[in-house]
């Protein structure tokens, strides 16, 4: 295995992977210890938090790699999603075992920092040179063979300079994540400043109400379409173009159609019912709907679908909820429900406003999405700067 080696800066060199990490396989089957406590190294775990499940042996149900400090897991497991596991005493202090969907990697004490390899094994300089060496024969089951992996070259510069690099890594990656964690405070102020917007529209349920406003019940203004609604099987959809919808949304895509025009889309189960939470959507045009979602559409020249639906998603719904294990809410529950009816100009109105703050909410969203990809961007430009030793 080679690749289009870069110039190393002075002292650096080229090296085979398993010339200097130790390849370790020894195993166990918790199963024969089953009161036994263990840290389980699983994939579905990295993919979580990259915590280590902690696990009874008889709640293990197959036979696992035993793994301990100062080993790093490197996953072979469809290799185009990099997973490199540092194995440490703060994650659990029981007996480690891990998937053999990893390959336990012992980096020589010296030559090679356990913290170097962490971060190495994440570049796109390492992993390119077996990307397209794997077996399988789905892309999510595409795994890497021991041998291409432990044949691999890295870049090894004396340890002194390996602690500096991962140093370094270290304090621009904080940076990073302060950043995301600014992000992720913007996109949940944009999610209360659009529920606080809704609260500020509509009167609740018994409060006064404007003038040219009146309480009436869903059921005198708008009309049901539930009759038309047809669930079909996965298995049984036939592929297309017109969306299949249920409770939370589009679930597919398929020939023929239940409905045409526009309408209002209300969970009827399985739905989020909380003030602020998607309960119902508009879709217009052609679509299927299942019967997990009730279709209903405001009376003309009474009530326009855009101030319904949002008036919906603001309401609290779960008062109107039968059922403890599968809350549902009936088109009985559903046509009881109150609604502050406006003037066709004023619905129009607040039509308008929700709709310009939500434009002005989306394009938040929209900002905030492409600042997290320039950070991944600048994650994986950090790592291949530092392994060039241009860091």
């Amino acid at each position: 295995m080679t690749i289009e080696s870069y110039k190393l800066p002075e002292g650096w060199r080229w090296v085979r992977l398993g010339r200097v990490c130790e390849h370790a396989r020894n195993f166990l089957d918790p199963r024969n210890r089953p009161d036994d406590d263990y840290c389980l190294y699983s994939i579905p775990a990295y993919d979580k938090d990259q915590s280590p499940e902690h696990l009874k042996g008889r709640e293990i149900g197959s036979i696992k790699l035993v793994v301990e400090q100062g080993v790093c897991l490197f996953s072979k497991l469809n290799p185009r999603i990099p997973r490199a596991w540092i194995v440490s005493q703060r994650h659990c202090s029981a007996e480690g075992v891990a998937s053999t969907e990893f390959m336990p990697l012992k980096p020589a004490a010296n030559e090679l920092s356990i913290d170097y390899l962490g971060k190495l094994l994440l570049t796109e300089t390492f992993l390119q040179q077996f990307r397209r060496d794997i077996s399988g024969s789905t892309g999510s089951r595409k795994r890497l063979k021991p041998e291409v992996v432990l044949d691999s070259l890295i870049p090894l510069p004396p340890l002194a300079e390996q602690r500096r690099i991962v140093a370094r890594i270290e304090e621009l990656m904080e940076r990073i994540r302060e950043a995301r964690r600014l992000r992720e405070h913007a996109r949940e102020d944009a999610e209360r400043l659009w529920q606080s917007v809704l609260a500020d529209t509509f009167p609740r349920p018994g409060s006064d109400l404007p003038s040219g406003w009146r309480w009436v019940r869903l059921g005198e203004v708008c009309e049901i379409f539930d009759r038309l609604r047809k669930p079909v099987k996965k298995k049984d959809r036939v592929p297309g173009e017109i969306p299949y919808c249920g409770a939370n949304g589009i679930i597919d895509y398929v020939e023929g159609f239940t409905h045409e025009g526009e309408f209002v889309l209300l969970a009827e189960d399985g739905g989020f019912y909380g003030s602020g939470e998607p309960s119902a959507y508009v879709m217009q045009g052609r679509f299927w709907a299942n019967n997990h979602v009730h279709i209903i559409r405001g009376k003309s020249g009474l009530l326009l679908n855009q101030l319904l639906r949002s008036y919906l998603v603001a309401t609290d719904l779960k008062p109107f909820l039968t059922g403890a294990t599968r809350p549902k809410l009936t088109q009985g529950a559903m046509l009881s429900i109150p609604i502050p009816l406006p003037p066709l100009d004023e619905q129009r109105r607040i039509v308008a406003h929700l709709e310009a703050v939500q434009e002005k909410i989306c394009a938040l969203k929209a900002a905030q999405a492409e600042t997290d990809e320039q950070l991944k961007r600048l994650e994986l430009s950090i790592l291949d700067k530092a392994f060039r030793g241009e860091l």
